[in-house]
């Protein structure tokens, strides 16, 4: 049985709930182990017990967080219905996808970090990209409009965009509204 730590019910929950924290507030590489042992109360020697490198700590907080991205894109495909239309149901899947600001942020953070060259997180993200992009074109095919499915590159500009206004909606330098985001990926 795990050993509870404070308010969390296991240590490794505690590790990786403060970890995906520090990585949203200081930035992954500028977040150590050390400074994730010290946060989350813990020695050295237990954190380095659980996730002996910080790469291994990285990846498991990133697949976490896209897993969640994963899910939110695939119960909106799954809810979709014929009578729906295009706009009205990418503007559902962009309130999903930023509902939980704490992920939005994390998941910002994991972009910067694959940015810099963290290549093992970057492949990752390729991958959840690659679903998210499928996913949305099922989803697209399943409405009524079928004239103008989401396709190729501009589903991958839809997640594109998404990133980009995240990151300036979450940095406070840009506010760009759903509306316009939209009109930019349908070509209007």
């Amino acid at each position: 049985m795990p050993r509870k730590h404070g308010a969390y019910g296991s240590v490794r929950e505690a590790i990786l709930d403060t970890a995906a924290l520090l990585f949203t507030q200081c930035g992954i590489h500028a977040t150590s182990l050390g400074d994730i042992a010290e946060a989350a109360k813990l020695s050295k020697g237990t954190l380095y017990y659980y996730y002996p490198a910080k790469e291994e700590l990285v990846l498991t907080i990133a697949d976490s967080c896209l897993a969640y991205m994963t899910d939110a894109v695939l119960t909106w495909a799954d809810g979709l219905s014929r009578q729906e239309d295009l706009r009205t149901a990418l503007l559902a899947l962009l309130h999903a996808l930023q509902a939980d600001e704490r992920q939005a942020r994390l998941y910002i953070a994991l972009c910067g970090e694959s940015a810099v060259g963290n290549l093992p997180l970057r492949k990752l993200m390729q991958r959840r990209l690659r679903e998210w992009v499928m996913l949305l074109e099922v989803g697209a095919l399943k409405l009524q409009d079928r004239t103008s499915p989401m396709l190729g590159q501009q589903a991958e500009l839809f997640f594109a965009l998404l990133s980009g206004c995240m990151l300036q909606r979450l940095a406070g330098i840009g506010d760009i509204s759903e509306d316009v985001m939209i009109d930019a990926v349908l070509g209007k």
